[in-house]
């Protein structure tokens, strides 16, 4: 959704779930090529923006957490070897979401189920000499915002880590520490605050639908997965969390 918002961005995008949000309602995703290559591509469009003259476009590149382990590393490794200036995205929900739940280094677990050392990806990318570097929660929207204006507003490279599992996900120990309460709420719309201006239907979520007839939003509590988003965008405060 913030990412939407801003101007003068391209956006470098790569295989995984996330490639939904090339599509309707967020559009945000102007190509797709090969898995692990977002960050790479991403660096060499840069230098060929920053090479046009009164040029301002950024780039921002985006993977997910198995695509970095998988073939993004590398990338990652030569944006900032060859001290590019892109923002560099990476959304970890903790597991191989798209093909399937696949573990990975990031998980904590083996293939077969095994406990097994986890791979801290902002160590990771701070060893590679990474300096500027911030982990947020994705459904936070204000945190969204100032971390990629943060990061658009600098001259060299960042990372934005993002981190929340997949709501598909069976959560493992480690998801429910760090994720405490995770899922155990949903979210609810006042009907006689809510004044049918759509700002929630904008977010994408398909637990939200809109009654045409009476003008008024509701939440599926079969959907709902308790986010919050819809909560943050409605001007009127007419959504509200109920515990499950």
């Amino acid at each position: 959704l913030e990412l939407k918002k801003k101007k003068n961005v391209v956006v470098s995008g790569d295989i995984g779930c996330y490639g939904l949000g090339h599509a309707d309602p967020y559009n945000v995703g102007d190509w797709c090529i090969a898995m692990g290559a977002s960050l790479s591509m991403g660096h060499g469009a840069q230098q060929v923006f920053n090479m046009k003259e009164n040029s301002n476009t950024r780039v921002v590149s985006m993977l997910g957490d198995s695509t970095f382990f998988h073939t993004g590393m590398n990338s990652l490794l030569d944006v900032v070897y060859n001290s590019s200036n892109t923002v560099n995205v990476i959304l970890d929900n903790r597991i191989t979401g798209m093909t399937g739940h696949q573990e990975n280094p990031g998980t904590g677990y083996t293939l077969q189920g095994k406990k097994t050392k986890e791979v801290d990806i902002e160590k990771v990318v701070r060893a590679f000499g990474m300096e500027n570097v911030v982990v947020i929660n994705p459904n936070d929207l204000t945190a969204v915002k100032n971390a990629l204006d943060w990061a658009l507003s600098l001259d060299e490279p960042s990372v934005i880590i993002t981190r929340w599992p997949c709501v598909l996900k069976k959560l493992s120990i480690e998801d429910e520490k760090e994720f405490e309460g995770v899922f155990k709420s949903k979210c609810k719309v006042d009907t006689d605050k809510c004044i049918g201006c759509k700002a929630c239907i904008r977010t994408g979520c398909p637990a939200i639908s809109f009654d045409k007839d009476k003008k008024k939003s509701s939440i599926s509590p079969d959907s709902c997965v308790g986010c919050e988003v819809c909560l943050q965008v409605c001007p009127v405060k007419a959504i509200g969390k109920v515990e499950v």
